[in-house]
């Protein structure tokens, strides 16, 4: 039998690569009730992953079929477009997509807008499936059922893990299914890429991709949406409306918009992560233990 998996990232691993420090290490930093935790170089096995997030029940239990099926297809997607397109820059060209590439960029892109625990942070697993019991407790009662079906619904109320399971099955279906209202949307986005050419540079976290609405609603039907998202240290990917083609398909950042794109990041995510343990520290307002050692054995030796 295929061991199930049950170590899902929700920011995956390929997606981390470029924000290593060394190997297979990136800083990183989780929110707990309103401030984040000292960064730490955690491997990226350990980092933005929450286990069985996108388990669904099936006749036989738990079954891995989303993080294998569905983002094992996206992950498998971003292995092969991101070695891609980072390499294309390193050879100073800037990369273009059109027709179906850009097709399918849109829709991963925006499939990972909804992947992430912050996109659905106001639904608990456990409040989905004691709502949805709740309810057919309701309908059994009020349709006079038998009583053994109605037992089996009270042992459920009284399971809080299989009401965890029942809703994460809910949630994980909700988040991955299509509306064709979404796709004449996306149609109309193109790609840009945000450049940082100094010494600042970009964080990833949680969110993964932000959706700005520069004065408006972040959603889809605001003309002047983006939807940022970056991809390295130094290359962020956004998608925009730009029917003129006014705006270039390189733009330099200046370091106040990099500065603001991670504070974006830091006020509206969970878990952030860097290449850069002075960039996180500055960000989190939150010293690492390392940092603090190197301080101590600088103040002894002083």
């Amino acid at each position: 039998m295929v061991k199930r998996s049950k170590a899902h990232h929700f920011v995956p691993k390929v997606l981390q690569k470029a924000f290593c420090c060394r190997g297979n290490e990136i800083w990183f930093s989780r929110k707990k009730t309103d401030r984040f935790t000292a960064p730490e170089l955690t491997p990226t096995e350990k980092a933005f992953v929450v286990p069985n997030y996108y388990s669904i029940l099936d006749g036989r239990g738990l079954s891995d079929v989303v993080e294998k099926e569905f983002y094992g297809k996206i992950d498998n997607y971003l292995g092969s477009m991101l070695p891609d397109v980072l390499s294309a820059f390193d050879r100073g060209e800037v990369p273009v997509f059109s027709g179906n590439a850009l097709d399918s960029l849109r829709r991963i892109v925006f499939e990972l807008v909804k992947r992430t625990p912050d996109f659905t942070k106001s639904y608990s697993d456990h409040k989905i499936g004691l709502e949805i019991a709740e309810a057919t407790l309701l309908s059994v009662e009020n349709g006079n059922k038998d009583s053994q079906y109605r037992c089996d619904i009270l042992k459920i109320l009284d399971d809080p893990e299989k009401l965890k399971a029942i809703g994460r099955s809910v949630r994980v279906k909700a988040v991955i299914s299509s509306s064709d209202r979404i796709w004449p949307e996306l149609e109309e986005f193109s790609v840009r890429w945000a450049i940082s050419e100094s010494k600042h540079s970009f964080i990833l976290s949680s969110m993964i991709a932000y959706r700005v609405g520069n004065g408006g609603s972040n959603g889809l039907s605001n003309p002047n949406m983006e939807i940022w998202m970056p991809i390295a240290p130094k290359v962020a990917l956004v998608l925009l409306r730009d029917r003129l083609g006014k705006v270039p398909l390189k733009v330099i950042e200046s370091a106040e918009h990099i500065r603001k794109v991670n504070q974006y990041a830091i006020a509206n995510s969970m878990q952030v992560g860097s290449h850069s343990q002075r960039l996180l520290e500055s960000l989190t307002g939150q010293r690492s233990k390392f940092g603090m050692m190197l301080q101590n054995e600088r103040r002894e030796h002083s």
